[in-house]
Formats: structure tokens, C-alpha cells, sequence
């Protein structure tokens, strides 16, 4: 079977917005246990087989392309948005494999994804039936009535199935309006969601550990992070990336030994309901 290295660059449709963003860097090549025949076979799915894909989706190179294909094919079929919201109340789960690079702040928290410095940023909860099919709709709308997590309760998906039923029935609706961090350096970094998911991944975690070593090995034929300051293979270490998102969105202005993982979690656990962010400086301050 062909690898991804064949595949042409089969995102261009896919638009980044209020709901997907990137980090720092990502690409399709990105994605595991994706292949072009999976992509020839989803691009001839009906709008019907798409509905019943984005239920029993696995994988998250198989998310991808329910995506794709739903946006190069289907994207004003009305009756496919309409079978959609029909699933915006469905809260089934599915763990999602072969998940490198996609970050979704509240999964990491949870410790459903491991974040490895960069990738692609989700709002809505694509671990679920409800967050898929609402990642749907935004991205074939570009309308946004309010994202899927792990915290949204039964009341508050009933509440926006209605809206994109009212939506697609024609009648105005009130667009949900996402924070806005003002003059932030990283805005996808930005949100409190954002901030605990960074700390909690900085705690020890043994496939993060193993995602380092297969970087040192296979980048730079090294066993162990290099013990000098600066060196590029320092980036083999997902943490050197977060301590840098850290330090930026509490406007900390050098690197400081001091502040590990241990001194952030109870930085985290003292001051979290404390946090306020300062639209002039881009940062979050501590609530005096």
C-alpha cells in the first residue's frame, strides 16, 4: 500500500477556523495509518455512508477524512447537515488511535493524548460522536454555535442541535463568540483549558518518554537529551516546547531552572481560579 509520502497535499479544502488550528507546525504526513487508498475510498463515500462513518470512526487518520470528504463532496447537501445534527446529541466515546499531533487541550488533561510540542488544535471533543458531528457542521457552515468538550452537559447539546436546526431551517441564530485573548502571542495556547493541559503534560509520562528517545535515535543518533542549553535536539522533548508556551503566556521574560514541572502544578493547583488575562500585556496576571 502506498504511505502518505505519495498522497498530494489533501488538505487544502480543509479550513482552518474558529474550531481547528495549528501549532507551531503540522502537516498530513503527520497522521498515522493513513494511506492514499483510504483517501480514494473515503472521497466515494454518499453523504449517507459519512453520516454512519463519523459514528464508528476509530482512528483519528479515519476523523480526518470524514472531514475531507464531507468538505470536498458534501459540503451543501442539506440533508447530510440535517442528519448530522441528529447527532449532536449522541455522547458516545471512542478512545481514538493512532492520535500523534492532535491536541485537544481537555484529552490531554485527561490523559487521553500525550502533547508532543505541536500539531493540530481541536476545540471540539472528537473523541465523541457529538463533537465529531458538530466539528462537521462548523467547518461545512463556517457557522459556530458552540463547541463540544468533555465539561458540555446533556441541556447544553440539546441546546445546540436546536440552533443548527434552526440554522439550517433558515431562521436567525445567535453565533456562539468564542474568548478572545488580546494581544496574545499564541492564541491557541491562550485558554485556561490551554494553560492546565500544559502543565499536566509536563508531569512524567512514559510514552512521552518514549516519543523522546525515538526523536534523539532517529534524528540525531543520540541515547539522551544533550546536557548544553540551545541544542536543536533539545526539541526532541515535547517540554521544551511547553516550558517556552509557559513562559510566554505569563510574560516571563528568560528561561528559569527553578520553575520544573512540580513548581508549575502547584503554581497550577494555588492560582488557577486566580488567573485573569491583561488584554494590553497578552498575558495572564494573578487576580490581587
Amino acid at each position: 500500500m502506498k504511505t502518505t509520502s505519495s498522497i498530494l497535499f489533501l488538505f487544502l479544502c480543509f479550513q482552518f477556523s474558529f474550531s481547528q488550528k495549528l501549532l507551531t507546525s503540522w502537516s498530513q504526513q503527520n497522521i498515522e495509518n493513513y494511506t492514499k487508498e483510504m483517501y480514494d475510498e473515503a472521497q466515494n463515500l454518499s453523504s449517507a455512508e459519512l453520516v454512519e462513518k463519523n459514528v464508528n470512526d476509530e482512528y483519528w487518520s479515519e476523523v480526518f477524512l470524514t472531514l475531507n470528504a464531507s468538505l470536498n463532496h458534501h459540503a451543501k447537501d442539506i440533508d447530510f447537515l440535517h442528519a448530522l445534527t441528529e447527532q449532536i446529541t449522541d455522547k458516545t466515546q471512542t478512545n481514538l488511535k493512532g492520535s500523534s499531533r492532535l491536541i485537544i487541550w481537555d484529552r490531554i488533561s485527561s490523559g487521553d493524548l500525550t502533547f508532543e510540542g505541536k500539531g493540530i488544535v481541536f476545540e471540539n471533543d472528537l473523541f465523541t460522536v457529538a463533537g465529531r458531528a458538530n466539528q462537521l457542521l462548523q467547518s461545512l457552515t463556517n457557522k459556530n454555535f458552540g463547541f463540544i468538550t468533555i465539561e458540555t452537559s446533556q441541556e447544553e447539546l440539546e441546546s445546540i442541535k436546536n440552533k443548527w436546526q434552526a440554522h439550517l431551517a433558515g431562521k436567525p441564530v445567535d453565533e456562539f463568540q468564542p474568548v478572545k485573548f488580546q494581544n496574545s502571542k499564541i492564541p491557541e495556547i491562550s485558554s485556561l483549558a490551554a494553560i492546565k493541559a500544559l502543565v499536566i503534560s509536563l508531569q512524567e509520562n512514559p510514552i512521552k518518554n518514549q516519543l523522546t528517545k525515538k526523536c534523539l535515535h532517529d534524528l540525531y543518533n543520540l541515547e539522551e537529551l544533550p546536557k548544553e542549553k540551545g541544542s536543536s535536539a533539545s526539541y526532541c522533548n515535547p517540554d521544551t516546547y511547553t516550558y517556552a508556551y509557559l513562559g510566554m503566556v505569563f510574560g516571563h521574560k528568560k528561561a528559569d531552572d527553578d520553575k520544573n514541572a512540580t513548581w508549575w502544578l502547584n503554581f497550577w493547583n494555588e492560582n488557577q481560579n486566580k488567573l485573569i488575562w491583561n488584554s494590553s500585556a497578552g498575558i495572564y496576571e494573578i487576580k490581587k
